[in-house]
């Protein structure tokens, strides 16, 4: 069981984040959101490490929970998500994640944000958010 620091609440566990997560986030008090998640057994690669797909899936939900708040919980979609793997994710230690806007449109949100454990950053990741419905 996941030991929920105080504070932190579930984020977007519905569908395909059920099976990766749970997520949690957190907002500060600048505005921003930091996230986590416990790396399981389950998140491991062959060779022992966290797979690339679940860090992938948590740099997605950490964007677009970042891009969504930005836009007032706007229904949103990833339209392009770059990812750059860094280092090498350890099981047992926990994934953490932010983001940042870095220029939004009236249709479109650009953000980046990279996925840590402890000091060690594993990847960074840059996309951009169509706003659904938006022009």
């Amino acid at each position: 069981m996941t030991d929920i620091p105080e504070g932190y609440a579930p984020v977007w566990n519905e569908g395909f984040n059920a099976y990766v997560g749970p997520f949690y986030g957190r907002p500060r008090d600048d505005g921003s959101v930091h996230f986590f998640v416990d790396v399981r057994d389950d998140h491991m690669n062959g060779a022992g490490m966290v797979h690339g797909g679940m860090m992938m899936a948590f740099a997605d939900a950490v964007l677009g929970t970042a891009v969504s708040i930005s836009v007032d919980n706007a229904p949103c979609a990833t339209m392009t998500l770059n990812t750059d793997f860094v280092a090498a994710g350890q099981n047992g230690i926990r994934l953490e994640g932010e983001a940042e806007i870095t220029r939004a449109t009236r249709s479109v949100v650009f953000v980046s944000g990279r996925i840590y454990q402890g000091d060690k950053t594993l990847l960074t990741a840059s996309g951009i958010w169509k706003i659904l419905g938006a022009s």
